[in-house]
């Protein structure tokens, strides 16, 4: 089965297919123009893995023997490098080419809500537009926003909401502007936060706004223990 063609207009309700799964439904119903990605974990099985191949949703593998599980390239996002599928960079050594001729895959920017991670991502950037690699987009979650030191009162939903105002602000127009490279898409990395179906309504509830921030931007949101969790 050819994949769907993805574009910024999206809507879930164009890939998914009529299953009974009660998380696919509340996520169409709530987040219809959010694309999903399933991060795998120990906690990840076969079931799951094949629900998420049918349904085309991106799944992070962070070993080649998680890789190996999902064993389709079109899915596949290493959360670091180590093969030749597109990848998560979070520091400039990551971006930068493992040896002389090598190809770099396609890379997604892994950033924080914060000044230095504007500073980390501004050199990113800049490795990326000097070299013209394949930008995927931008990805965060919101741990810093905890409400003490050791992150042990996990931070609000609403989070999410500011880190998006944040990033707009901060790194999606003014690198477009220095360095005309538009944000294809903006991933919120939910592991840990969006972990129940009722997750999935508040953060509607917060981020719709911001949606509508970027015509051009696309919006997903990695989640893990919401289905391994959740499993009927």
């Amino acid at each position: 089965m050819k994949p769907p063609v993805y574009s910024t207009s999206f809507s879930l309700h164009h890939i998914f297919r009529p299953l009974q799964n009660p998380i696919i439904q509340e996520w169409k119903r709530h987040l219809p123009t959010i694309r999903p990605c399933y991060a795998l974990s120990n906690s990840s099985t076969q079931q799951t893995i094949t629900l998420m191949r049918d349904l085309r949703i991106p799944m992070i593998c962070e070993t080649p023997g998680q890789r190996g599980a999902v064993n389709d390239y079109m899915l596949t996002i290493e959360g670091r490098r180590f093969g030749s599928n597109e990848y998560i960079a979070r520091n400039l050594i990551d971006v930068a080419p493992r040896a002389p001729n090598d190809i770099t895959p396609p890379m997604w920017i892994y950033t924080k809500i914060s000044h230095e991670g504007v500073e980390d991502s501004r050199k990113m950037f800049e490795y990326v537009w000097a070299h013209k690699y394949i930008f995927k987009g931008i990805i965060f979650d919101i741990h810093n926003f905890a409400a003490n030191a050791r992150g042990s009162v996990p931070p609000s939903i609403y989070g999410y909401k500011i880190a998006i105002d944040y990033l707009f602000r901060n790194i999606v127009r003014p690198f477009e502007e220095e360095y005309g490279m538009r944000t294809p898409c903006i991933m919120l990395d939910g592991r840990r936060y969006i972990t129940r179906i009722e997750h999935l309504q508040e953060l509607k509830t917060h981020i719709q706004p911001a949606l509508g921030t970027s015509s051009h931007t696309e919006f997903r949101l990695i989640v893990d223990d919401l289905f391994d969790h959740n499993r009927k």
